[in-house]
């Protein structure tokens, strides 16, 4: 089975009132080529015991997911699969606001869409259908019973997951790039010469250098840059998403740096108009603009599960 070879999958779930552990009807996974939509609703508990429930329970197999916890407490009061081994992708950009704010935390988490405008510079034009689905009401969410499954449905599905796993990557650059600074100070800082080795004690070398005492210095100034560019919520967290009116140089030093890597500012979080028709209207009648293909396959088999699939 194609799933079972890979060491990192996205996987996505879809269905009504998932954070309230309600009915799962969809489940996605993406490898680095292909989307696999299981049809829980169908399938029920046979899409577990016939291959899935290995794969989520797998400590072999990294699971990237947003947003891991109304997946797991699904797969827990309904199938009693316990997921296992995640990278998820909603603590790891918090983290990346934290250090970037030097120790602050956002008024709220970030939703899919949010992010991959953010960190992976995906055109909001791309991702409208994913900010729609954001926004369900109990009502509209009730579509993802529609059989058989419209398909700008299954391509919303598939656009849930096939970034994960490069937005992990991204996430992880994130992450390590003040560690890999450090790393690059200590090398291009001067060595000992050979004449003053003879003077160089124990405690001088176990001595905390003044390139690792940057760490605070870079604290300081991105405490001092956020104060200044986020509003402070009555709980002393950031407001995110609605920055201060900023000049362009007044921009933080971690984020100009970032810039010029491949991370947009984070004093520039996605937006997206919201359309006056209801989600579920402009998702269901929408034309089809991306360039997936989709094509539905059998059910799953004991044997190699084989879900609709979303090829590139």
């Amino acid at each position: 089975m194609h799933i079972k070879k890979q060491h990192v999958i996205g996987v996505g779930a879809e269905g009504v009132e998932v954070f309230k552990n309600g009915r799962l009807c969809w489940l996605q996974i993406a490898t680095k080529n292909k989307v696999y939509l299981f049809d829980v609703l169908l399938l029920g508990a046979r899409a577990f015991k016939n291959g899935l429930a290995m794969i989520l329970e797998s400590k072999d197999i990294l699971k990237v997911i947003h947003d891991c916890r109304a997946i797991a407490g699904c797969l827990i009061a309904q199938f009693g699969v316990k997921l296992a081994n995640v990278f998820d992708t909603q603590v790891a950009d918090v983290m990346c606001f934290y250090s970037e704010t030097g120790g602050f935390l956002p008024d709220r988490v970030s939703t899919l869409h949010e992010v991959l405008s953010l960190h992976l510079r995906v055109p909001p034009s791309q991702l409208l259908s994913l900010q729609m689905k954001s926004q369900f009401t109990k009502e509209e969410s009730k579509m993802w019973h529609m059989r058989p499954c419209p398909l700008p449905l299954l391509k919303v599905m598939a656009l849930s997951v096939i970034h994960l796993q490069p937005f992990r990557l991204v996430l992880l650059d994130t992450l390590m790039r003040d560690y890999m600074a450090l790393v690059d100070s200590y090398l291009s800082s001067s060595h000992y010469q050979p004449d003053e080795l003879a003077h160089v004690g124990m405690e001088s070398v176990l001595e905390l250098p003044r390139e690792l005492r940057q760490l605070e210095v870079m604290r300081r100034e991105r405490h001092e840059w956020a104060s200044s560019h986020y509003p402070l919520t009555e709980q002393g967290l950031l407001a995110r998403f609605s920055p201060k009116p900023q000049s362009s140089s007044q921009a933080s030093p971690a984020v100009e740096e970032d810039q010029r890597k491949n991370h947009p500012d984070v004093s520039e979080p996605a937006s997206v108009e919201s359309p006056s028709p209801s989600p579920q209207e402009l998702l269901v009648n929408q034309s089809a603009t991306s360039p997936l293909r989709v094509t539905s396959g059998p059910a799953v088999d004991a044997r190699d599960p084989a879900p609709a699939t979303v090829s590139d």
